[in-house]
């Protein structure tokens, strides 16, 4: 399933340069996580049963992940 959407990212505005393992995270079927760094620092969130409306945050993380069961965001990075 992620094989088949990853293909699809573009389509809603993900660079693809930036679809690598580093960047999309996937926990579940329920959500995928983007960590973009241009054309400004951001964390999508796509949820899988609504994909074509993605929801984007202005963070600068090192990675992020969407727990599968609640809509909480899991964020890493450095201060």
């Amino acid at each position: 399933m992620i094989d088949m959407f990853c293909g699809s990212l573009p389509s809603i505005g993900i660079n693809p340069q930036i679809i690598t393992l580093t960047n999309v995270t996937m926990v579940s079927d329920k959500f995928i996580c983007v960590r973009e760094t241009s054309p400004q620092n951001s964390v999508v969130i796509i949820d899988m049963n609504m994909p074509m409306q993605p929801l984007r945050r202005p963070i600068t993380v090192d990675s992020a992940l969407m727990n599968p069961i609640s809509k909480i965001l899991a964020l890493k990075g450095t201060i």
